[in-house]
């Protein structure tokens, strides 16, 4: 597959994205105080995040348009759908199936969203995820996640 590039490309809608969250992060914590770098205030990280966002995303923005970036590639609405409806899947069975299976049916089912996988890559992914889930959250965190149906 042969990628074209173009100036209105990836670095554009990258630079565009960072810019939005950014922003929005910055709108949202407004009304933090933020107060200075000897006492800081409970806006002061999110600001600086949030302007550092703005700021790597106007550079990505203005290289893209002096270099030329790959094209964007078009959106597939199986893609779209089949995460949604994997979240809504890990959402609907996390209380009564636990982390374990949850985690092995929802990785399980997004994988099916790329048919080229092959079963084996499927099943691997979706167990190593799955044992990496209960280790951070219940061993490391130590957040009361139920991991097996009861």
């Amino acid at each position: 597959m042969q990628v074209s590039r173009t100036r209105a490309g990836q670095g554009l809608g990258a630079g565009l994205m960072f810019i939005c969250f950014g922003a929005l992060g910055l709108w949202f914590g407004r009304g933090l105080a933020t107060g200075s770098a000897q006492e800081m205030g409970p806006g002061f990280a999110p600001a600086l995040v949030c302007s550092g966002m703005v700021l790597v995303g106007a550079i990505v923005l203005v290289r893209s348009l002096l270099r030329g970036t790959d094209a964007i590639e078009a959106v597939s609405a199986r893609a779209v759908f089949g995460i949604v409806a994997t979240l809504g899947v890990f959402a609907a069975t996390i209380g009564s199936l636990g982390l374990v299976v949850s985690s092995l049916v929802t990785v399980a089912g997004a994988c099916l969203i790329e048919p080229r996988l092959r079963w084996k890559e499927v099943v691997l992914l979706s167990t190593g995820l799955s044992v990496a889930a209960v280790v951070l959250f219940v061993f490391v965190l130590r957040i009361p996640f139920r991991t097996w149906p009861v």
